[in-house]
C-alpha cells in the first residue's frame, strides 16, 4: 500500500488529506444508438464527484451552444433552477453533528469477524475464507492477479495450511508476532507469496544470534539445507557452527552434509576442535558414509587440513601406527605424504629457531613463528586424547579414539557443548595433568 502511495503522489510532496470523491459513471438517457454515428451525443462518461448536486445527469450532458453558452432545455423553470433552496439556511454548518463509526474501525470489525468474505483460499482440500482485499495489501503473489478470483488453490508443498493461517493472522494484526516453531514454514510461504514485510521480519529472527547461535543455528540447518527457498538462511546458519562443529559430527545428521558446506566448515577459522587431528578424522567419517560415491573428493578435501597445526609425534607415527583402512587410503596419497614431509620439516625448523632464539635471549615474532591460520582450540573433559602440540603422548591418538569421543559426546548432556572451554596455545601446561583434573571436576558435577 505504501508503495502504492508512493507512486501517486511526486517526490518530495507531503500526504495531505484530500476533498473526498466517488468516481461516478454517468450515462446519457437521452443518447440514441441509432443516430450516434451522426450525432454528436456523447453515451457516457467518468467523472470525480464530491458533491451531490454534481450527480445531476442534466449538468453533465448538458449541450454547448456554438458560442460557448448553456442552451436552454425548456421556458419552464422551477423554484431550484430559480435558486430557491433550503440548503442555505443560516447555522447549518454550527449544528452539533452527529457521530459515526469510523470506516476503519468497520472495516476490522468486518476482517476479524470475517464477515462478508471475498475469496476462498484451498490448500489440500481445507478452504479458509478470506477477504481478498487484505491479501492484496501485503502480498504481490495476489496483487498482480488480474481478475479477483472466487477461489485461489495453493501448493501446500510450499504453502502449508499452518503457515497460510499464520500469515493470515500477520496481515489482520497491528503487532505481530511470530511463532518460532513454524518460522520456517512461514518464511517459505512468504517468500512464494511475495509478501516482503514479512520476509523481513523473519530476518529479524534469523539474522539475531540470540534466537539462532550455535546449536539452535544447526538444528535450523539441518531442516532447511534441502529447500532451495531457504539456501541463504541455510549459509548463515552454518557460518554459527563453532563450538557446536564436534557434537554435530557425533549424529547421523552430519553424515548428510553437503560436499561444499563440510569444505566451507573443515575450511574455517572459526571452528573449534581440540586437535587439528579432528579435522582429518572428521573428513574421515564423512567419506566413510558413503565411500565408493565419495572417494572422489578425497584430495579436494585434503586441502583443508591443515597439517603443520598437527603436533609433531603425530605426523612422525601416523604411517605406522594407524590401523584405520580410510586413513591408512588417505594417508597413502602422494599429496598428502608430500604435505605431511613438508609439516615435519616446517614445525621442526620453527622449534630449532624457538630454541636459538630463546639461547639468545630474544624473542620470537609470533608472526613468523607460525605463518598457518589457526582454528578456536578447546580442551573437553570427554576427550581423552587430548594433549598439547609437544607432548609425546600425541602419537598415540587413533581414529578408534576419536569415535570413542563420539560416543561419550552422543551419550552427554545436550548443553555440553556450552561448558567446553578455549584454550590459549601460548599458555603452555602439563596437558595430562590437566585432562586429568577437568575430568575429575567433571564426574564431581
Amino acid at each position: 500500500m505504501e508503495e502504492l502511495m508512493r507512486q501517486k503522489l511526486p517526490n518530495g510532496h507531503k500526504c495531505e488529506r484530500q476533498e473526498l470523491t466517488c468516481s461516478v459513471l454517468f450515462t446519457n438517457p437521452k443518447f440514441n444508438a441509432q443516430k450516434s454515428s451522426t450525432s454528436d451525443e456523447i453515451k457516457s462518461v467518468a467523472r470525480l464527484v464530491s458533491k451531490t448536486e454534481d450527480l445531476a445527469v442534466d449538468r453533465v450532458f448538458r449541450k454547448i451552444s456554438k458560442n460557448g453558452v448553456e442552451e436552454s432545455t425548456s421556458l419552464n423553470r422551477s423554484l431550484f433552477e430559480f435558486g430557491h433552496n433550503f440548503e442555505d439556511a443560516d447555522g447549518w454548518l454550527q449544528l452539533e453533528q452527529p457521530s459515526k463509526d469510523h470506516l476503519a474501525s468497520v472495516l476490522r470489525y468486518m476482517f476479524e469477524s470475517h464477515l462478508k468474505t471475498t475469496v476462498h483460499i484451498e490448500i489440500n482440500q481445507m478452504y479458509f475464507n478470506c477477504h481478498f482485499i487484505v491479501l492484496q495489501v501485503y502480498s504481490r503473489f495476489f496483487s498482480d492477479l488480474e481478475n479477483i478470483p472466487l477461489l485461489v488453490t495453493l501448493p501446500e508443498n510450499i504453502v502449508s495450511q499452518k503457515a497460510f493461517m499464520l500469515i493470515y493472522k500477520w496481515m489482520l494484526s497491528d503487532d505481530p508476532v511470530l511463532e518460532l516453531p513454524h518460522i520456517v514454514e512461514v518464511f517459505v510461504a512468504a517468500t512464494y507469496l511475495r509478501i516482503n514485510e514479512l520476509q523481513a521480519h523473519c530476518w529479524k529472527y534469523f539474522d539475531d544470534e540470540e534466537c539462532f547461535n550455535e546449536d539452535t543455528a544447526c538444528v535450523l540447518y539441518v531442516e532447511t539445507k534441502d529447500n532451495p527457498a531457504m539456501d541463504v538462511v541455510c549459509n548463515v546458519m552454518l557460518t554459527r557452527i563453532r563450538k557446536f562443529l564436534l557434537t554435530f559430527v557425533a549424529t547421523k545428521d552430519f553424515l548428510d552434509l553437503s560436499f561444499s558446506h563440510l569444505i566451507f566448515l573443515l575450511d574455517s577459522d572459526q571452528v573449534c576442535v581440540n586437535t587439528e587431528i579432528e579435522i582429518l578424522f572428521i573428513a574421515v567419517r564423512w567419506l566413510g558414509h558413503n565411500w565408493r560415491q565419495r572417494k572422489g573428493r578425497l584430495l579436494s578435501l585434503v586441502s583443508c587440513i591443515r597439517f603443520s597445526l598437527m603436533p609433531l609425534w603425530y605426523l612422525l607415527y601416523v604411517r605406522r601406527e594407524e590401523d584405520h583402512p580410510l586413513v591408512i587410503e588417505l594417508i597413502s596419497q602422494p599429496k598428502v605424504e608430500h604435505q605431511i614431509n613438508e609439516s615435519i620439516s616446517k614445525i621442526t625448523s620453527r622449534m630449532y629457531e624457538e630454541k636459538m632464539t630463546a639461547l639468545e635471549g630474544n624473542v620470537l615474532n609470533e608472526e613468523n613463528a607460525n605463518d598457518s591460520r589457526q582454528r578456536n582450540w578447546i580442551c573437553d573433559s570427554l576427550c581423552t586424547y587430548y594433549h598439547d602440540a609437544g607432548c609425546p603422548n600425541t602419537r598415540e591418538i587413533r581414529f578408534k579414539h576419536f569415535e570413542d569421543y563420539l560416543s561419550q559426546i552422543q551419550q552427554s548432556s545436550k548443553d555440553h557443548w556450552s561448558k567446553v572451554e578455549r584454550q590459549d596455545p601460548s599458555n603452555k601446561t602439563d596437558c595430562c595433568s590437566l585432562k586429568k583434573t577437568k575430568s575429575s571436576e567433571f564426574v564431581a558435577e
